[in-house]
C-alpha cells in the first residue's frame, strides 16, 4: 500500500509540475526553434504582404524570425541575396529574367503579388508626345535590367520601333525623376512610387500614359541556392506570407495602414496603386512564360553575351510552397 502511495505522489508530482511550467511559461510548451534569416525587401507596395506580416507578426509561430533589409528595388534585393548579405529578397520577374542568364546559381519559391499598371511612361505636356510613336529619337530614361527597359521595349514593339530608334539612358530608380526633372531625358519609366512622387513633384506639367494591362509585373520570393535548410526556411517564410495576405484580403483599410506607415507615403499614393494589386502565392505557368519571354528578348537584343537561354522552369523550386499550398502551384516541365 506504501509503495502504491508513493508512486501515486511521484506521478501527481511530475504532472503538477509540467502544469505549473505550462502555465506560468517557465519553458514554453511545443515551440519552435526559430531560426534568425535575411530578406532584403524593396521598397515598394509591391512588398506589402512582409511589411503587413512584421505588422501582425505573422512570423511568430513559424521556424523564421525574419530580418528585413529595405532596399530601392528589386534588381538590389536581389544583389543583396547573390553577395550573401540576405537569405532571401523580393524581386520582379523582369530581374529573375535577367539574373537567369548570368551563370549565377539562385531559386524563386513562389510569386505573391501581380500588377498589370506598375511602370508608367511619363512624358512633358509641352513636348507633345501623344503617342508611343512619338517616342522615336528621344531620350528615355530607364533602369536597364528591370521591367522599366522590358516594358519599354513592349511598348516601342507595339509601333514597329525598337530601342535602336530612340536614346536609351540607365538610372538607378530613385534618380529617374532628377534626370527626368534637371531635362536629361525626355520621357521615363519609373515604377510605384517614384511613378506617383513624379506626379506629385510635377503636377500638371506631366503625362502619365496609359500602359494598363500592357504588361504585368510580379513580385517573387527568391534565394541564392535551393540547399534543404532554404527550403525549410523558404516554407516558413512563406506560412507568414500567407497569413499576411490572408489579413490583406480580409482587412484591406488594415493593410493598407500598415503600408502607409511603413513606407511612408500618403493615402492619396496607396489608393492610386491599391486596385492594381493581386495578392496571391502561386507558381504557375503564366509566370515561367513571362521570364521566358523577357529573357529571350534580351538575348535577341544582345543585351548579353549568352546565345541560348534556360528555361525558367530551372529556376523555379515549388517545394516549399507545395508544402504550404499545394493548390498554388500549377507549373509543368
Amino acid at each position: 500500500m506504501k509503495k502504491n502511495s508513493l508512486v501515486t505522489l511521484l506521478l501527481f508530482t511530475a504532472v503538477f509540475s509540467a502544469l505549473s511550467i505550462i502555465y506560468f511559461g517557465v519553458v514554453p510548451l511545443f515551440q519552435q526553434e526559430r531560426h534568425p534569416v535575411v530578406i532584403a525587401v524593396s521598397k515598394s507596395p509591391l512588398s506589402t504582404p512582409f511589411y503587413v506580416a512584421k505588422a501582425i507578426n505573422a512570423f511568430d509561430d513559424t521556424c523564421v524570425a525574419p530580418e528585413y533589409i529595405a532596399v530601392a528595388g528589386g534588381q538590389l534585393a536581389f544583389e543583396k541575396v547573390m553577395s550573401g548579405q540576405a537569405d532571401f529578397a523580393t524581386s520582379s520577374d523582369s530581374v529573375i529574367a535577367f539574373e537567369s542568364l548570368k551563370a549565377r546559381p539562385f531559386v524563386t519559391h513562389a510569386m505573391f503579388v501581380q500588377s498589370d499598371n506598375d511602370v508608367k511612361i511619363i512624358t512633358r505636356k509641352a513636348d507633345n508626345i501623344r503617342a508611343f510613336i512619338d517616342l522615336k529619337g528621344k531620350r528615355i530614361g530607364v533602369t536597364k535590367g528591370t521591367a522599366s527597359e522590358y516594358i519599354l521595349s513592349t511598348l516601342l514593339a507595339i509601333e514597329g520601333l525598337s530601342l535602336g530608334d530612340i536614346v536609351l539612358q540607365d538610372y538607378p530608380p530613385e534618380h529617374l525623376i532628377e534626370a527626368f526633372r534637371h531635362n536629361e531625358v525626355d520621357a521615363i519609366l519609373p515604377w510605384e512610387p517614384f511613378a506617383f512622387q513624379t506626379l506629385q513633384s510635377l503636377k500638371s506639367k506631366i503625362k502619365i500614359h496609359d500602359t494598363k494591362s500592357l504588361s504585368t509585373l510580379s513580385f517573387n520570393l527568391v534565394s541564392q541556392t535551393a540547399e534543404q535548410h532554404l527550403v525549410e526556411q523558404a516554407v516558413c517564410v512563406i506560412q507568414g506570407l500567407q497569413k499576411a495576405i490572408h489579413y490583406i484580403t480580409s482587412y484591406p483599410e488594415q493593410a493598407k495602414s500598415i503600408v502607409i506607415t511603413e513606407l511612408a507615403i500618403s493615402t492619396d499614393f496607396i489608393d492610386w496603386v491599391w486596385p492594381d494589386y493581386i495578392f496571391k502565392l502561386s507558381l504557375n505557368q503564366s509566370l515561367i512564360l513571362n521570364i521566358n519571354a523577357q529573357a529571350n528578348w534580351a538575348v535577341a537584343n544582345q543585351m548579353t553575351s549568352v546565345n541560348v537561354t534556360s528555361s525558367a522552369i530551372n529556376f523555379i523550386d515549388s517545394r516549399a510552397l507545395l508544402k504550404v499550398d499545394p493548390g498554388a502551384v500549377n507549373i509543368s516541365r
